[in-house]
């Protein structure tokens, strides 16, 4: 047998181990006994904040009435679906445009969570397509079984996703929708309690809707929000073609021309770290929910320049300041820091959520807690002028999302700081206070404060609801 020894130093047996049947079979066997009290306030901490984010975007996100018309439209006129597109009334969308939809919405304020080691957003993949096969499922799915779908496809995204890490960034690919596809598969699966052989056939027919293009990063499109929603969509077609006998690819996640050498040029992914003790391990339990609407890779410095700001009595302007250098890692250059002039001067919000330019010097100017406020500031002179003494710089010795600062004042004097891990990350937590106050903040405007409030005692009691329930007070 020959192995290789992976950059995280487990044993590499990838010739002998079969990672996608491993998966199927997780999923497939998954059981509400392996909830346990951690797993089950994780999943109702993650719901409360999917809610938040999904209903945040009809008010603070200018595609939204676009893309629901576009998919109302292709639905066809006078077509009535069972499944429940939130804040939008009454059951009224076939599943799988339902659930595109309530998964584009959440990704649409990039506000949702994130797992860092795989650089990508489980939920919005995996709570779409969880919500809505349970809501097909109304008298069949329990809270619980609803909680482990969510758990399970959560754990099959990360998973896959770690694998892939920054890499396949390097190939223009969109990790959250690339590997939230097989995790929204999953979510289905564990609800409708499929056979391993089905699932195989579902993976291996998701293996060939895998997509996700990081070209929006040109001119700020709506690709990247259509993303996660198209996964999902294309998670029930794959779903509903493998229960039909439609045979999938076999080894669609370790074969030789598969998932993971097409969408990665890392020559060693781990396939016995990416199946190991699952069920017993969840790593999905490390994501982390965002304080701020912006790429995740740009958190450490709002949460920097925002402690700056406060403790310059509450703004720093540019003529307080000569020069201020952010430093990130390779990665995270790529994507936020790379000086095109839509990144130093952005002009529309995904181009300014991935902005590392227009982040700090929106935080130096208004504080860390400006939220969606931020966006309306985009022209703001104040904001310019900073973002004109701004450069980033790259260090291959930072990892993931750490962030470092230097900024150099017009008096002469020179600050450095460093935050090697955004707020929300287990390291740096983000309390369930906080969540549930972020979620007020989003939810309030669409539901009022009383059902919003009482949304959260319906997340919070899930295990004595029906999943029913909880959907009639989100329509």
């Amino acid at each position: 047998m020959t192995t290789t020894n992976g950059a995280n130093g487990h044993t590499n047996g990838n010739t002998e181990i079969p990672a996608t049947k491993i998966l199927a079979n997780f999923v497939s066997s998954a059981s509400t006994n392996q909830l346990t009290p951690a797993l089950r306030e994780k999943a109702k901490e993650v719901v409360i904040d999917y809610i938040g984010v999904v209903v945040g975007a009809i008010d603070n996100a200018t595609s939204t009435e676009p893309i629901y018309n576009a998919i109302l439209a292709l639905q066809g006129q006078g077509t009535k679906g069972p499944c429940t597109v939130l804040a939008k009334g009454e059951p009224h969308m076939l599943p799988q445009y339902a659930a595109l939809l309530n998964s584009a919405f959440g990704h649409s304020l990039d506000f949702d969570d994130t797992h860092a080691p795989g650089t990508l957003h489980a939920g919005v993949t995996s709570i779409s397509a969880a919500m809505t096969q349970a809501e097909l499922q109304a008298e069949k799915a329990s809270s619980e079984d609803f909680m482990l779908a969510v758990s399970v496809a959560y754990e099959v995204t990360c998973r896959i996703g770690r694998e892939l890490g920054f890499f396949s960034y390097d190939r223009g690919f969109h990790n959250t929708s690339i590997a939230g596809i097989f995790g929204a598969v999953s979510a289905i699966a564990v609800l409708k309690k499929l056979s391993p052989q089905v699932i195989e056939d579902a993976f291996g027919l998701a293996g060939s809707k895998s997509a996700g293009s990081m070209q929006y990063l040109d001119n700020g499109s709506w690709n990247k929000r259509l993303h996660p929603g198209f996964a999902v969509h294309d998670a029930f077609m794959c779903v509903s073609l493998a229960e039909a006998g439609v045979v999938g690819a076999t080894k669609i996640i370790e074969g030789k021309m598969g998932f993971l050498q097409a969408y990665s040029p890392n020559p060693n992914p781990d396939l016995h770290r990416l199946t190991a003790n699952l069920g017993k391990e969840w790593i999905w339990e490390g994501s982390s929910l965002k304080p701020y609407p912006a790429c995740r890779m740009t958190h450490g410095f709002i949460e920097l320049c925002g402690n700056i700001a406060e403790r310059h009595g509450g703004k720093v302007s540019a003529a307080d300041v000569k020069h201020i250098t952010l430093t990130t890692s390779p990665s995270c250059f790529k994507l936020v820091g790379d000086p095109t002039p839509n990144k130093i001067h952005p002009e529309n919000q995904i181009d300014g959520q991935f902005s590392a330019y227009f982040q700090a010097a929106n935080a130096l100017t208004y504080g860390s807690s400006t939220g969606m406020k931020a966006y309306q500031r985009l022209q703001d002179a104040d904001i310019n002028a900073l973002c004109d003494k701004i450069s980033v710089e790259r260090d291959s010795s930072m990892h993931s999302f750490q962030a470092r600062m230097r900024i150099e004042w017009s008096d002469g004097k020179t600050d450095d700081f460093k935050q090697d891990f955004p707020l929300g990350e287990v390291e740096h937590s983000f309390t369930r206070d906080k969540v549930d106050e972020k979620f007020l903040s989003l939810a309030v405007p669409v539901y009022g404060k009383g059902r919003a409030g009482e949304i959260i005692r319906a997340v919070d009691g899930l295990e004595g609801r029906r999943v029913e329930d909880l959907l009639v007070l989100l329509r």
